[in-house]
């Protein structure tokens, strides 16, 4: 067991997830963090390249959308040796996001379930804070909204401070995201971006289980593949959370990550590639904790992975080790 993982299970779970990532928001936005981050770097020796939406990165590792949804801690982060961080996500207006509570563990199996709903300070002040940065990691900005316009909007306001986009129709705790599930609204959505589009982006797609992809699903995702073949779409992210109901949490019911989700992961970037056969860039997301997870997703067919639940269970140091032994 490490250093970080004892103290994490001894001290860290014993409190409220949201309370932890809050605290560690803090100390992260503070002048020296970057120091302490750079502590965990990975060396230019054990950088393994890859390209994602045409885009050289140092490692195929990222980090998922919603670890610093407010991009007020990217400055430590940079630090860190991702091949590119994920902002967000974000979305016109502030919003409060769900009630709380909204996040609880499931130490046992390393995944957790949130509620969050895109709580953020809204694009304005989130401009703010990526004015003020001078990025060595290529950044992606998670965006989002209740309609085309919110989100064709929102592409037009950030294009200047990333260099891709990740458009986010897929979390299963906001509700009005399911207007984008209809196969005509999500092309119209598209379609529009493409109209606007100076950056390229990927999208980012629900997740219909936690096992095995049966039949059903299947057809499902063909629909929305074919349509992202068709508009020349330059990027798949795979997957989101998956619903699931806990009545922990104040709304009673969340998505689930971590540990869980592995499995079903690898099987949507192996369905995807024999539908896209190399010709997009398919970005695996969920339930991805070790070299090994990333070398077989890799084999799939990804172009990259993201991670986010191992980092809370596993630390800073994850990702140092993993770009290691990817070698």
């Amino acid at each position: 067991m490490t250093l970080y993982r004892f103290i994490s299970n001894n001290i860290l779970f014993k409190f409220d997830p949201e309370f932890i990532h809050d605290c560690m928001q803090v100390i992260l936005s503070n002048k020296f963090a970057p120091y302490l981050t750079s502590l965990y770097s990975t060396s230019n020796k054990h950088i393994s390249k890859t390209y994602i939406m045409r885009k050289e990165l140092n490692s195929p590792l990222a980090l998922a959308a919603g670890f610093d949804k407010n991009c007020a801690i990217l400055k430590a982060l940079d630090k860190l040796g991702f091949g590119y961080i994920v902002g967000g996500t974000v979305t016109i207006n502030p919003r409060p996001g769900n009630l709380k509570p909204r996040i609880t563990r499931y130490v046992h199996n390393n995944s957790m379930v949130n509620s969050l709903g895109f709580p953020n300070l809204g694009v304005e002040k989130i401009i703010e804070n990526l004015s003020k940065y001078d990025l060595k990691t290529p950044l992606i900005m998670s965006i989002s909204g209740d309609s085309i316009s919110d989100i064709t909007e929102l592409y037009k306001l950030l294009s200047d401070y990333c260099f891709g986009f990740e458009i986010n129709i897929s979390s299963p705790n906001t509700e009005k995201l399911k207007y984008f599930h209809d196969y005509n609204n999500f092309e119209n959505l598209i379609k529009s971006l493409n109209e606007i589009k100076s950056k390229p982006y990927m999208i980012k797609l629900p997740r219909f289980g936690i096992s095995n992809l049966d039949q059903k699903s299947k057809v499902i995702y063909e629909k929305y593949f074919q349509i992202l073949s068709d508009n020349n779409v330059d990027g798949l992210v795979l997957s989101n959370t998956f619903p699931v109901e806990d009545s922990i949490l104040k709304v009673g019911q969340g998505g689930l990550s971590g540990k869980p989700l592995y499995q079903n992961t690898k099987h949507l970037i192996s369905f995807a590639n024999q539908f896209f056969k190399n010709n997009l860039d398919i970005v695996a997301s969920g339930g991805i904790s070790t070299s090994d997870e990333v070398r077989e997703l890799l084999k799939e067919g990804a172009s990259g992975v993201q991670l986010w639940t191992s980092l809370i269970y596993e630390g800073p140091g994850l990702i140092k080790r993993i770009n290691k032994e990817l070698l």
